[in-house]
Formats: structure tokens, C-alpha cells, sequence
């Protein structure tokens, strides 16, 4: 049943995610008035049909002006501002922009509902917003139309606002009379009025000039995304946590933009990259942010967003050492001072006695793991962009449940096996793209190093962990990144005193970020930020560590964004992805089965 459930999920929200694309299209085709007339025609005629043979049109006097409220201004709203948005915007701009809708059903929530607006839920939508800004404002000035442009996105936007209207508005119509009801009564409103509104004499001539491309574009959005869907939907939701089913919508932008590069050739820019990363980063401090421990509070959410973020930069700053020195050099730099770092945090603290047997357990994981990760990372990423190297860097905690499966014992799940399928095939897509589109930044064997790496991350945490509960994580890791920094001095070439002299203010600035930042301060903070939040919730966060890689890496040394880049991407963060909160939903649904068999119920999860 699980399995069913993601699948529905999995087909909706790529359903979903590819519409935008679709909508564009016809909208561009047909016009955005005829493009409407003719969809809403259809739609509407089928829910017609649907009322009349099942019934639920019936609906008392007193719910009428909500209905028509969700009608005119909610569904009609929507509609309207979607499609003549996005005959300005292209779809993965307005994939981006249409991913704020949470936000915009939180504000609309308080200001109709009067439902209570959190602080995390505040800071959401200020980040939310600000990526919208940073997204119309960086891509207006490529813009060959830039009033049309404005007025896309202006329009797109209003249309969220609608359907905010509209999702806050019919709750209470939807507990009442059904979701089917009110979607059928609600449409069917809104096409009799919008549809006459639309309407030209040359709209018949619109349909028998379509191609068949068009009515398969029709078909799609009509049919597939609004009506299979909402079936798919509601039968993955009523089995998933909410939650779960919330974390799936952050694929759609995602997707919009993969798919309006792949069908559309649209040009993916940085603009759509950071101001779509700010949009997508708030709406998930609105939605988690709740659930951080009152103890913690912001100062957890501060915590954990800059352990994060620098995690994420440090690709980008080896990369520029590498490039700029030599990887020998870089990984020197790298681990010898943290290496010392590490020691003076040993004196000051203190560590226990630890047994001989541990002592081999420690220097294996530091040497075999630790310090082949750095080795093979140093020299994969001579040919590999930070961008890409954040994202293999992704891979890690499917490597780490594949080796706890070898080393520990572990069990071997369905859903970890489709975690790696998944994130294998996202592998498989940079280094296809590597090799299809070559450049002087990309090889395939630098790929190969980097993923081998990430390889030995995953021999390191499993390694370690034993030993970690044992004596204490901190003292743990201090003695493994101490013995990691001894083979040091053999990668130390004549030339390196003279390097040292050369190396310019950034170069240094870039060790220290490393060493001191992305080291010692990113995992002090992470540590305090769990000891405040859930470790699921902070989980989640860890996916912003490919993005920053990827934003840091374009804006920061100038790299470029490609296809493989995109689709590799999102493939491998929805592997880890898989793999990470794939158990956590087979417990959840264990658990309600377990909790409503003890009632006498039927086993099954209860609707978010």
C-alpha cells in the first residue's frame, strides 16, 4: 500500500510540475482568452456530467456567497491570471513564482480565517518574497519585453493570491458538501461566466485550426492534470503524513524548470536559480519552522541554516583553491590546521581512555574514509565545477545507509533500493551530460573521483559511529581529523613554500573560510541546532546544501547551468530523498494501522 501511494504521489506532483509547461504553450498557440474557452468548455461539460449521475449539486441558501466567492474570485481568479501570465512568462519563471502559493494560503489564512501567523511562518514569507523580487529583478534586465514581463509575472502571482482566496475560503464548503462537489460546482460557476466573457466568433476558428499537438496539450491539462490528478492526490495525501505529502510539492518548481528547458529550450538563469532557492527556503521555514523546540526556537533555525549554507559553500571555496594552487596544496591547507585545530580541542576538553580494538576502528574510518574522501574530492574537482560537486556531494546519506546495509548490519529496505535507483540515474544523468556536451570544465573522470569520494564519506560514517557513541562525537571526531592530517606532510612538494608565498587575500580567506567556518563553526552549529529541532526536520535542511553549492558556484566563480546539471540534480536530491523519509512514512503508516486495528478500524492513515 505504501509503494501505491508513493506512486500516485510521485505521478501527480510530475504531472503537476510539467503543466506549467503546457499552459505556457497553448496559451502562446491559441491566445490565453481562447486558450480558456475552450479548456473550461470541456472541463466543464465532464463535471456536468459527473453532478448529474452522481449528484452533490445541492447546496443550502446560506452557502451560496461562499460558493460564489470561491467561484468568481478564487477559481475564476486563478485561472485568468495564469494563463495570460504565462503567455509572457516563460514556464519556468512562473513555476518558480507559482511555488509561493503556501506562503500566500498562510497570509490569506490570517487575514480571512484569522488563523494565528507564527514567527517562522513570518520569516517565511519575507524570505519567500524576497525571492521573488531577486527572480523578476535579475531576469528583467534580459527581459526582450520588459513591461510584458512585469505584467506575467504580476499576473501569475495574482492568480496564487486567487487560489489562496479560494483554498481558505471553501474549507468550510469542502467539509460540508465534499472536495468533488464544491470542485465541480466551483468550476462550473466560473465557466459560466468566464467562458461567455472569453468567447470570440474566432475562437471556432481557433479549434479548427488546432493541432494535434495542441489538443494533446488540452487533454493533458484538462483531463490528466486537473481531473486525474486531484484522484491521485487525494488517494497518496489520505495515506501519507502531511508532512510527507507537503515535502513532495517542493518538486514541482523544480520540475517547471527542468521541463521548460527540455521542451521549451527556455535559458535557465541565475535569477531563476537564487531567487527560486529564497522562494523555496521560505516556504519551508513556514512550514516546519512550527515544529522547531520552543527552547530553541530561532536561534536553532539561525543555527541550522548557517551550518547549512557553509557546508554548502565549501565546494565552491576548494574548488577556487584548487584551481587556483593545486589540489595537493588545497588539501593540505585544508586539513593540517584543522588537524591542529582539532588537537587543541582534544587538550582542552579532555578524552577518555580508548580501548585498542576502538583505536583501529578510529584510524581506519580517518584514513580509509575520511582521508580518502579528501584525496579523491581534491582531485576529482581539478575537472568539476563546485555546482556539480555540491550535488554528488548530495549522494552522501545513500552511501551512508548502503554501507551501514555492509558494515553494520542494517536492513536493506525497498525504499532504500529505490533511493539509490533514483540517485544512480541522477549520477548516470551528469555524467551522460558530461560526455554528450563536453567542456573544459566537466570531464567524466573527474565525476567518477568526486562520486568515489562521496563513497568514502559513507565508509567513514559507519566506521566512526560505533566509536562515537562510545567515548563522545566531538572527541571522536577530533582524534579522526587529527590522524587524517598525519599522511600530510607526503603531499608537500618543494614548490610549496613558494605557493604559500604567492597565494594572494582571497586564497588565504578561502582557507580560513574551510578550516574554521565550514569546519568548526558549521558543526558546533549543527550540533546545538539538533539539540533544539527534531533531527527529521533538520534532515530536511540538508537540501540546501546542493543548492547553495549550486548558487555559490555560478555566481561565485562564474560557472555555468546546464541540463545535466538540472535533471542530474533534482534526480539525486529525490533519491536521498527517497531513501531518507521513504522509512519514516512505512513507520508513520504502521503505526496509525496498528493504532486503528487496536479500534476496530480500517487501516487506514487519516487524511492530513
Amino acid at each position: 500500500m505504501e509503494l501505491r501511494a508513493f506512486a500516485a504521489m510521485m505521478f501527480t506532483i510530475i504531472v503537476w510540475g510539467i503543466g506549467p509547461v503546457f499552459l505556457r504553450s497553448l496559451s502562446v498557440d491559441l491566445g490565453p482568452a481562447d486558450h480558456l474557452a475552450i479548456r473550461y468548455t470541456i472541463v466543464t461539460a465532464i463535471y456536468a456530467v459527473s453532478l448529474a449521475i452522481f449528484g452533490g449539486w445541492r447546496i443550502d441558501r446560506q452557502d451560496w456567497p461562499r460558493l460564489l466567492v470561491i467561484s468568481l474570485i478564487g477559481m475564476m481568479g486563478y485561472n485568468l491570471g495564469s494563463a495570460f501570465g504565462f503567455a509572457h512568462v516563460s514556464a519556468g519563471i512562473g513555476s518558480l513564482i507559482i511555488g509561493t502559493q503556501p506562503l500566500l494560503i498562510a497570509l490569506m489564512g490570517t487575514l480571512i480565517a484569522k488563523e494565528r501567523l507564527t514567527v517562522a511562518a513570518i520569516v517565511g514569507l519575507i524570505i519567500g518574497f524576497l525571492g521573488i523580487v531577486l527572480l523578476v529583478w535579475r531576469d528583467l534586465g534580459i527581459a526582450s519585453d520588459g513591461w510584458g514581463f512585469l505584467t506575467g509575472c504580476a499576473m501569475i502571482f495574482l492568480s496564487g493570491t486567487a487560489w489562496a482566496i479560494y483554498v481558505v475560503v471553501s474549507k468550510p464548503l469542502i467539509l460540508k458538501y465534499g472536495s468533488f462537489s464544491i470542485s465541480a460546482l466551483s468550476l462550473s460557476l466560473c465557466s459560466a461566466v468566464m467562458v461567455p466573457m472569453l468567447a470570440r466568433p474566432s475562437t471556432l476558428t481557433t479549434v479548427a485550426h488546432m493541432t494535434p499537438r495542441s489538443w494533446a496539450e488540452l487533454g493533458y491539462i484538462a483531463i490528466i492534470s486537473t481531473m486525474v490528478c486531484s484522484f491521485t492526490w487525494n488517494y497518496a495525501a489520505s495515506r501519507m503524513r502531511a508532512a510527507a505529502s507537503g515535502a513532495f510539492l517542493y518538486l514541482i518548481p523544480i520540475i517547471g524548470v527542468a521541463a521548460g528547458a527540455l521542451i521549451l529550450s527556455e535559458q535557465v538563469t541565475s535569477g531563476m536559480v537564487m531567487g527560486g532557492a529564497l522562494i523555496l527556503i521560505g516556504v519551508a521555514i513556514a512550514q516546519f519552522g512550527d515544529r522547531i523546540a520552543p527552547s530553541g526556537g530561532l536561534a536553532a533555525l539561525a543555527a541550522v541554516l548557517f551550518a547549512v549554507t557553509m557546508w554548502g559553500l565549501i565546494p565552491v571555496a576548494m574548488r577556487y583553491l584548487i584551481t587556483e594552487l593545486n589540489p595537493q596544496t588545497a588539501m593540505v591547507l585544508r586539513l593540517y590546521p584543522a588537524g591542529l585545530l582539532a588537537i587543541i580541542v582534544c587538550l582542552f576538553t579532555g578524552v577518555r581512555q580508548i580501548e585498542w580494538r576502538d583505536w583501529g576502528r578510529i584510524a581506519t574510518a580517518a584514513l580509509a574514509g575520511n582521508l580518502g574522501y579528501q584525496i579523491l574530492a581534491a582531485f576529482g574537482m581539478q575537472s568539476v565545477p563546485a555546482s556539480w560537486t555540491g550535488l554528488i556531494f548530495g549522494l552522501e546519506p545513500v552511501f551512508i545507509a548502503l554501507f551501514a546495509v555492509a558494515f553494520a548490519g542494517d536492513k536493506l529496505t525497498s525504499w532504500l533500493i529505490g533511493g539509490i535507483f533514483v540517485s544512480m540515474l541522477g549520477t548516470a544523468a551528469l555524467m551522460l551530460g558530461s560526455t554528450l556536451a563536453p567542456s573544459a570544465d566537466v570531464s567524466l573522470f573527474g565525476l567518477v573521483l568526486v562520486t568515489l569520494s562521496t563513497m568514502g564519506w559513507g565508509i567513514y560514517t559507519v566506521m566512526i559511529r560505533p566509536a562515537s557513541r562510545k567515548y563522545g562525537a566531538l572527541p571522536v571526531a577530533c582524534l579522526a581529523m587529527a590522524i587524517s592530517a598525519l599522511p600530510m606532510p607526503l603531499f608537500v612538494s618543494m614548490e610549496f613554500p613558494r605557493t604559500l608565498a604567492s597565494m594572494n587575500l582571497t586564497a588565504w580567506m578561502a582557507v580560513g573560510f574551510v578550516v574554521v567556518f565550514g569546519t568548526f563553526l558549521a558543526t558546533s552549529a549543527w550540533n546545538y541546532a539538533l539539540g533544539a529541532m527534531d533531527s527529521s526536520i533538520a534532515g530536511v535542511f540538508l537540501y540546501v546544501q546542493p543548492v547553495v553549492a549550486a548558487i555559490g558556484g555560478i555566481l561565485l566563480l562564474g560557472e555555468r547551468l546546464t541540463w545535466p546539471l538540472l535533471v542530474g540534480g533534482a534526480l539525486i536530491i529525490l533519491g536521498v530523498a527517497i531513501a531518507q523519509f521513504g522509512p519514516l512514512i512505512t513507520k508513520r503508516v504502521a503505526a496509525i494501522s496498528k493504532r486503528r486495528l487496536s479500534r476496530g478500524a480500517e487501516p487506514l492513515m487519516e487524511a492530513p
